[in-house]
């Protein structure tokens, strides 16, 4: 039942969900700092694609085929080549340092090793490279981060296992990555979802 539900339900609710018009602001905000040969991990539903404008590829990664293939509707308008890779963040199918941008779009917040995915990401980013993220995590305030907590244990299984209460900062930063700009915010139609909208740097930037 829970297998049908993941590949019947959650496709058409992420669908539904993540096609809104404040996520759609913040997608076109951020993704204007991509360039050159991309990386999406977790492309969802393709809702980002049409915000890209100044790249020369874009790989674009998801684990689940029934939502790689609403991604791949929306693909079919663009001007620039995509190639999209059918399987999750913790081994991307890239070699080292071979991508200028990697882009994570309410991804990291629901990836089984968010630490195993964070050094795939530098390990394919080229030094010098940028890593563009809008997350999911958790909450300043400490009563709201209990709730967020909570809520979790029960509704990631309904949400793609998205985790609101995961410490996304800390993550990427415990990682090596070094963050130059994040913006934090709660999302108005839900005070338990706290949104991270930021710019990183390769590792290999903050060692030299």
């Amino acid at each position: 039942m829970m297998n049908w539900y993941q590949k019947v339900i959650v496709p058409r609710l992420l669908n539904f969900e993540m096609g809104s018009a404040e996520l759609d602001k913040i997608r076109r905000s951020a993704l204007v700092n991509a360039v050159g040969t991309v990386l999406e991990i977790g492309v969802g539903p393709g809702y980002s694609l049409a915000h890209y404008k100044n790249i020369t590829k874009l790989y674009a990664l998801e684990p689940s085929k029934e939502i790689l293939a609403i991604a791949k509707r929306r693909a079919d308008v663009l001007t620039f080549p995509v190639e999209f890779l059918n399987t999750g963040a913790e081994s991307i199918p890239l070699p080292d340092y071979s991508v200028d941008t990697v882009v994570s779009t309410l991804t990291l917040c629901s990836v089984a090793d968010p630490k195993k995915v964070l050094q795939e990401i530098a390990r394919v980013l080229r030094p010098h490279g940028t890593f563009i993220f809008v997350e999911h995590g958790a909450s300043h305030n400490p009563g709201m981060r209990l709730l967020q907590t909570a809520f979790t244990k029960v509704t990631k299984y309904f949400t793609g296992n998205c985790h609101y209460d995961r410490e996304i900062e800390r993550l990427i930063e415990e990682a090596g990555f070094r963050v130059k700009t994040i913006e934090y915010a709660h999302e108005r139609f839900s005070p338990l979802i706290y949104d991270y909208q930021g710019v990183a740097t390769h590792p290999s930037i903050r060692a030299s």
